[in-house]
């Protein structure tokens, strides 16, 4: 956020009535830590893909699709003959 928007968003939340309990939460919220962002193993990847592909994951296009996209920021994979 830039400052202005800082300073704005300040001004608003101190013309606001708000309680103590409603202040702690407040604080506790604004100063929370951002939540580290793990990562998924090949077969969560997959089985993400196909919990959202459906039924069409269950054809011979949705297996070269779903290859497709495990590859797409490979440099040496060809999307077109499936080769890597």
């Amino acid at each position: 956020m830039t400052t202005f928007a800082l300073n704005n968003l300040w001004a608003y939340l101190q013309g606001l009535s708000l309680s103590q309990s409603e202040r702690e939460w407040l604080a506790n919220k604004l100063i929370m830590p951002k939540e580290a962002k793990t990562e998924l193993s090949a077969e969560e990847k997959k089985a993400r893909f196909l919990r959202l592909a459906g039924i069409w994951s269950e054809t011979e296009e949705g297996e070269e699709y779903y290859q497709m996209m495990k590859h797409r920021n490979d440099d040496s994979y060809c999307s077109y003959c499936g080769l890597g």
